[in-house]
């Protein structure tokens, strides 16, 4: 009952964007202007000061493999899978990517800190800068190598490093790594607007939930579905099992890889030859079914 209490009040919050959304009380050019804000100022601010205030000495190399390798057999799984089902070009890597890519910014960090408070955000933080790195790194190997788009692969892979999350991450390693004091002025100034970020973007992530692509996209979303947010947090799970690793030390981990698919998939999808109306379908399957997931998964790790 504790979970449900926890979990219920973030997609209760991404329902009430989807309601605002259908009743035209947002504007698409609002929702734009408040999606661009959060990416450029909230989000890189509540990493950077979860990344300070975190406890560097706790991030060992198992907690990043922890997040990679579950990641890389889901990746083999989905080529796998769209062999099986003949998925070609474009299709081929949206549903690749849809399986693995993961909204690790707007809904990971919401569960992770309405479930486990500032020290979690803390540990998710850190963990979150490295599977950005990799869930892009591997969206755009997906997605070019399926529709041939290669010339907009090395200006895609510069993007995503000038991206403000990114930029924050190695900020705030650096003046971690260098113990660089920063100002109490300074950073209660930062999390004033870091504290904007979860919020707004639980309310973005409504307004992006579109039934009508999923019903184009039914079958394929179904299946990219399954492997995001049911295969990938149980490869997490075995790893950590296989690696003695505490399961409640590894919750903001998997939290993280059983995340509903990010809704960059789709602006990725569009900007390298992808399957578009297979992005947003995956997007909306994803986020639909990830409280009944979520709820699974958290009480099966707090009972272990």
């Amino acid at each position: 009952m504790d979970i449900l209490k926890t979990i219920a009040p973030i997609f209760i919050i991404i329902a009430f964007g989807y309601v605002l959304k259908n009743r035209k009380m947002l504007s698409d050019a609002f929702i734009s202007e408040a999606n661009r804000f959060v990416f450029l100022f909230p989000l890189p601010f509540l990493i950077f000061t979860g990344i300070i205030k975190a406890d560097m000495k706790g991030m060992g190399w198992l907690s990043v493999l922890s997040l990679i390798i579950p990641t890389a057999i889901v990746m083999a799984l989905a080529v796998l899978s769209a062999a099986a089902a003949r998925y070609r070009g474009g299709r081929r890597g949206s549903f690749i990517q849809a399986t693995f890519h993961g909204n690790v910014t707007y809904v990971g960090l919401a569960v992770i800190f309405y479930l486990l408070g500032d020290e979690g955000l803390e540990r998710g933080s850190l963990l979150v800068g490295i599977l950005i790195l990799f869930n892009n790194a591997g969206a755009v190997l997906a997605l070019s190598l399926s529709s041939g788009k290669h010339r907009n692969v090395m200006r895609t892979a510069l993007s995503i490093l000038k991206t403000p999350v990114i930029i924050a991450t190695f900020a705030a390693l650096i003046l971690a790594f260098l113990k660089v004091t920063i100002p109490a002025v300074v950073m209660k100034s930062i999390a004033i607007v870091a504290n904007i970020a979860l919020p707004m973007a639980l309310v973005i992530i409504g307004c992006s939930i579109s039934l009508e692509m999923l019903k184009k996209t039914l079958r394929p979303a179904a299946l990219a579905a399954a492997l995001k947010v049911v295969v990938l947090p149980a490869l997490a799970v075995l790893f950590c099992r296989i690696f003695a690793i505490d399961l409640k030390e590894a919750l903001p981990a998997i939290i993280l890889l059983a995340t509903p698919t990010a809704i960059t998939a789709y602006v990725m999808a569009r900007e390298l030859g992808g399957d578009t109306d297979l992005a947003s379908g995956a997007v909306t399957l994803t986020t639909l079914v990830s409280p009944l997931t979520y709820l699974g998964w958290i009480w099966l790790l707090k009972t272990a």
